[in-house]
């Protein structure tokens, strides 16, 4: 497995107050308020799209941690033999038609080349879920015109292969209304794989907190 050394240098946010951003996230799970939630909770599943390359963030060992942060998810994994858009989506379909989700309780995760053909979907409006975390994605031009979703994207990208200029697709997204946020990770800095799966860990953790609540205010 090949690792990089990253450093965050910067985030980037759409649709939200600085305040709000750079508050520090507490996680407590007294047992009294564990039960509580847990009869009110509404299923959420985060999607793992699990594709040919070997996860240099989303590995075997981060992913049980994740799932024991987010006890009231449901956590499955994608297997799709390509990144191409048409394995994604019937992949994607069939998952959600087994574990009986809607969209809106759907949290999608994936690295590299997969994680950019969903992201693509999402922004084309082909693929609809709560949200997207993309991690190590290309950061190559969007060949199309970005349709408004309601779906947060949260990524966490390279710096070097996502700087702040017009042919890069980051600087289209953040020019929308769509709720994203991004860490860019400097790949000079020490302990790059420790940072960048920290950064994912936030994310995860705000994704299916949000995707929890959204689905209990509409009944879902």
């Amino acid at each position: 497995m090949h690792s990089v050394n990253w450093r965050i240098t910067s985030i980037h946010l759409n649709n939200i107050s600085a305040a709000t951003n750079f508050k520090s996230m507490s996680i407590r799970s007294p047992h009294g308020i564990a039960a509580r939630t847990a009869r009110t909770a509404t299923k959420v599943m985060v999607a793992v799209l699990a594709g040919p390359d070997a996860p240099l963030v989303a590995t075997p060992a981060e992913l049980p941690r994740w799932r024991r942060l987010t006890p009231l998810a449901l956590w499955s994994t994608v297997t799709v033999r390509d990144s191409s858009p048409d394995e994604i989506l019937r992949c994607v379909a069939a998952e959600v038609a087994r574990q009986d989700v809607e969209a809106p309780q759907v949290i999608l995760l994936g690295e590299g080349k997969v994680a950019r053909t969903a992201l693509e979907l999402v922004l084309r409006g082909t693929l609809d879920c709560a949200g997207l975390l993309a991690i190590a994605v290309p950061c190559a031009p969007l060949p199309f015109r970005i349709v408004p979703t309601a779906a947060a994207i949260r990524l966490v990208v390279q710096r070097e292969n996502c700087a702040d200029a017009p042919e890069f697709f980051i600087t289209t997204l953040q020019a929308t209304d769509i709720d994203a946020r991004i860490i860019r990770l400097d790949p000079a800095a020490a302990k790059v794989a420790r940072a960048a799966a920290s950064a994912a860990e936030t994310f995860v953790l705000e994704l299916v907190a949000n995707a929890s609540r959204q689905s209990r205010h509409h009944g879902v």
